[in-house]
């Protein structure tokens, strides 16, 4: 088991979704809260994200939203954050989320969602981070995108020991233990590789 202090929530922002979508985020929060750990996440104050940051506070946990100065308005952000970290833009915001962070869990979301989950997927792989990586797949939002993973290493386009950065949670109980206890994978070097193909390639 590894040692997590906080760990980064990403979720959608919107608010029109099934309600079990926002209780699966609810309960996230709450399940934290009970363990312990901190709530690393986008200070957003509805949809998803504000659903597990709630689910925290009820709880009594702590909470660091962390929020880029343009979305940092009144209903926007989340206003019981024991920490409110204000970034100048979407880019900092990332970076100050994944250094406060021991892992990360994934609800289902949009575009913005999807990048924060495909940027810690690819640290991982390229060894800039080390963190467990969970996708929470509430109704099975996520499964498409599970199955496109894996195609990726059917076609040869991503090392199958690849698709051990990320673990597949069907509940939020099962996501939080599933961070707690995830092992590093070993991860193909994938810059020593290319080194390697471009030697071969110019002979060198």
């Amino acid at each position: 088991m590894i040692f997590v202090k906080n760990l980064c929530v990403f979720g959608a922002s919107c608010s029109n979704i099934d309600s079990e979508f926002l209780n699966a985020a609810y309960t996230l929060g709450q399940v934290m809260a009970q363990r312990g750990i901190g709530l690393v996440f986008g200070g957003g104050n509805t949809g998803l994200m504000g659903a597990a940051a709630r689910g925290v506070h009820d709880g009594g946990g702590r909470i660091i939203g962390v929020i880029p100065e343009k979305l940092n308005r009144p209903g926007v952000a989340y206003p019981f954050c024991g920490q409110l970290i204000v970034t100048p833009d979407m880019h900092t915001r990332k970076a100050r989320m994944e250094a406060l962070s021991d892992g990360f869990i994934a609800l289902p979301g949009g575009y913005g969602t999807l990048e924060e989950l495909m940027e810690v997927l690819t640290l991982n792989q390229l060894g800039y981070i080390t963190a467990p990586v969970v996708i929470l797949n509430t109704k099975g939002y996520y499964s498409d995108l599970i199955a496109q993973l894996r195609e990726c290493v059917n076609e040869g386009f991503t090392a199958a020991p690849c698709l051990d950065i990320f673990s597949v949670a069907g509940t939020p109980e099962e996501a939080v233990q599933l961070a707690l206890n995830k092992e590093r994978p070993d991860i193909p070097d994938k810059l020593a590789d290319a080194i390697r193909f471009a030697a071969g390639e110019t002979g060198r």
